[in-house]
């Protein structure tokens, strides 16, 4: 197709959502919890899995004053294929919608703006539901009372590519002061959503969008097997670096610890450190995910048509395959990645891309894998898991002395063989949100029957901790007559929210205490880093500080700008463990023009880069704030490979364009190429790194 698009709101990467949402806002500066700030968007709701309708599409306009918001919506009967022009204006007494030059709605109150500057053109990951229309961005001009103005033309791309990703946001570079009027008007338009069997297929050979143009594009079996012999010249011109032992550990920094043969962590002039086995100091730089032979891979079945050719499920390519890998025994894998490098390196493909990522990794100054990945003779950051181990909601009842048994088993079969392993930097359980108690799943369990330990557990808790034995004054609290002490356990329990806070504390607190101290009895030799807490994705700050009390190294992740804010630093200087983070990265999106969408990572427009060049400018900067900071003991780049553009799967598959992830986060292409710009930024910070660290805490050139 020749049309060309600046906006696309499409069908969904998020599945097994009961409702189908889709959300632009043409731009938004506000904070919702504080009520103040504005966002000017277009929703249009479904039931199930039905898409999204013109008819059901609204314009809204959200102004805060502090106190409460306030809205203005539209409802027009909307035509595809025409022009809108839509303006919003407010100043200290009122706000205005305009659509089509004619008034739509009117609210008199104050406005109150936000600190942050407007975002543009953004969709939230939850906010991609199916569609039958599109919503094309043009333009976007906003004018403030002192004459500030800012315009921005969203670029131009044909539909097919605009299909993979359904915004282009953008930070615009102003900040609103409060009291003055401000004006915006944006230009958008509304067409029909595509067939995707019609304008299929949108998958080359090599995995790579046919609609997409760009240089390095991969156009023959030959090119691949090129770079090959480029990239091993220019990795023997950058050499190995000399100065650092076989754990990553810094040989040069003038000082050393006694030896334990395991990583461990200390404190030096005010900085924790981490310790090689070897006794040097190290600043741990990880690479997620190595070496990834065989993944990711992107789901086949149902979706075929989009792929212009697909391998052989029998000979050479046969590796490339796999089904079920996400617990869907009926769906197929493919792995372009996989197919690119037996192309590129031949019948002995394994071995040779084994090889070549263990050369990688010494000469661009990585310490060893981060998570999710090891390579032989390399330190490593193995996660554990507990899918052997039933749940009672979203977790196992670990006051169920049966379940508690299991749990030590499960961890003693994972642990046992890798004790005395002097390449294990340490151990971690689960990840990110999925180790979070949270207060639904307390509330799963206080409607169970007074059999389960676990309800007992806490109501023993509340009676014992919370009331101090005063039965009564529980049973007021908790709306609970007549009943005696028995009757609380068998009761359906609904407690305030006060003590379900508690409660939830309580669990959690039992529940990381338990598998902390069961692993050091199983492994005292290794470092334990939990479960790799994200901030902010957690029920509150609590969660922060209680799994602080259960690691040795406060394990987690943050995709982030900057390497701590505020509220982070905070909560580390309260704690004054070292903290260790397990993922960051800045993946580039290309302007869209290569497929791969845009990753939010929590925050709005995402934390994302233009191309490989500005990633790595942006993995320089947050690098070295992590070295320089006095907790910081190592961090690790996510991921080793691009993710398909078409979706890592998720929890259903289906007939859809993208499932799941579908991000360039690798520091290695689709091709097995290293992204030059990227990676020779990332060397030399990284064998910055532990210069930077030395020289902030006073001990470079042996001082002590």
């Amino acid at each position: 197709m020749e049309l060309i698009l600046a906006f696309l709101v499409i069908s969904s990467s998020v599945v097994g959502l009961s409702n189908q949402v889709v959300r632009l806002y043409i731009a938004r500066q506000y904070s919702w919890e504080e009520k103040v700030g504005f966002h000017l968007y277009l929703q249009s709701t479904s039931e199930g899995e039905s898409p999204c309708t013109l008819e059901n599409l609204y314009l809204n306009f959200g102004i805060g004053d502090g106190k409460n918001w306030r809205t203005i919506s539209a409802h027009p009967q909307w035509i595809k294929e025409r022009e809108y022009v839509v303006e919003a204006k407010i100043d200290s007494h009122s706000a205005e919608l305009w659509l089509d030059g004619e008034l739509v709605g009117k609210s008199e109150g104050d406005f109150i703006p936000a600190e942050e500057n407007p975002t543009l053109n953004y969709m939230p990951i939850w906010a991609k539901g199916k569609s039958e229309f599109l919503i094309v961005l043009k333009k976007f001009e906003l004018i403030c009372a002192d004459g500030q103005k800012r315009e921005y033309s969203f670029p131009q791309l044909l539909v097919p590519l605009f299909l993979f990703e359904p915004q282009f946001p953008y930070s615009l570079p102003l900040r609103i002061k409060k009291d003055e009027w401000l004006k915006m008007r944006a230009t958008f338009y509304l067409l029909p959503y595509p067939d995707l069997r019609a304008i299929s297929p949108l998958i080359d050979e090599y995995g790579q969008c046919i609609y997409g143009e760009w240089a390095g594009k991969i156009r023959s079996d030959e090119e691949l097997r090129k770079s090959r012999e480029e990239e091993e010249n220019t990795l023997s011109s950058l050499g190995v670096p000399k100065e650092y032992d076989r754990f990553g550990g810094y040989e040069k920094a003038g000082w050393k610890e006694k030896p334990t043969g395991f990583f461990r962590a200390v404190k030096k002039n005010g900085f924790w450190w981490l310790i090689s086995p070897e006794g040097n100091p190290c600043f741990y730089i990880g690479l997620c995910g190595v070496p990834a032979i065989n993944w990711d891979m992107t789901p086949i079945t149902g979706r075929e048509y989009l792929f212009s050719w697909l391998p052989p499920k029998e000979g050479e390519f046969s590796s490339s395959w796999a089904r079920g890998i996400r617990g869907d025994p009926e769906v197929e894998y493919i792995s372009f990645h996989t197919c690119n490098m037996i192309r590129k390196y031949g019948e002995n493909w394994r071995e040779i891309s084994l090889e070549l990522t263990r050369k990688r990794l010494r000469a661009w100054g990585f310490s060893g894998a981060g998570k999710w990945g090891e390579m032989e003779g390399f330190p490593c950051l193995p996660v554990l898991y507990r899918w052997d181990v039933p749940n009672l909601v979203r977790h196992p009842g670990i006051f169920d002395p049966n379940i508690r048994e299991k749990f030590k088993e499960s961890l003693r079969k994972q642990i046992e063989a890798r004790k005395n392993d002097p390449y294990v930097v340490g151990w971690s359980l689960g990840n990110e949100y999925g180790e979070i108690i949270n207060s639904e799943e307390i509330r799963e369990i206080l409607k169970m029957g007074s059999d389960v330990p676990a309800k007992r557990a806490l109501i023993s808790f509340a009676l014992e901790e919370i009331y101090r034995g005063n039965l009564e004054e529980l049973k007021n609290r908790w709306g609970m007559k007549g009943e005696e002490k028995e009757g609380i356990y068998k009761g359906e329990i609904n407690p305030p929210p006060e003590d379900l806070e508690r409660l939830r504390l309580y669990y959690a607190e039992k529940y990381y205490e338990f598998i902390y101290r069961t692993i050091k009895e199983i492994d005292p030799n290794h470092l334990y880093f939990g479960f790799w807490i994200t901030p902010g994705w957690w029920e509150n700050e609590n969660d922060w500080k209680l799994i602080a009390r259960y690691c040795d190294v406060i394990g987690y992740d943050l995709y982030s700008y900057d390497f701590m804010d505020v509220r982070l630093r905070r909560l580390v200087e309260e704690t004054g463990k070292p903290i260790f983070c397990g993922e960051f990265s800045f993946p580039p999106f290309y302007e869209g023009r290569r497929g791969f969408g845009i990753w939010e990572g929590g925050v709005p427009g995402g934390v994302k880069a233009k191309d490989d060049r500005e990633a790595g400018e942006l993995y320089a900067k947050w690098l070295k704030g992590a070295a320089v900071n006095p907790y910081c003991v190592g961090v690790s780049w996510f991921i080793y490979r691009d993710q398909h553009i078409t979706g890592i799967g998720g929890e259903r598959q289906g007939s859809e364009l993208v499932y799941g992830e579908h991000y360039a986060f690798g520091v290695v292409d689709i091709g097995d190429r290293p992204k030059w710009e990227l990676v020779k930024r990332t060397r030399e910070a990284n064998l910055s790194a532990i210069k930077w660290r030395l020289s902030r805490c006073g001990l470079s050139g042996g001082k002590r």
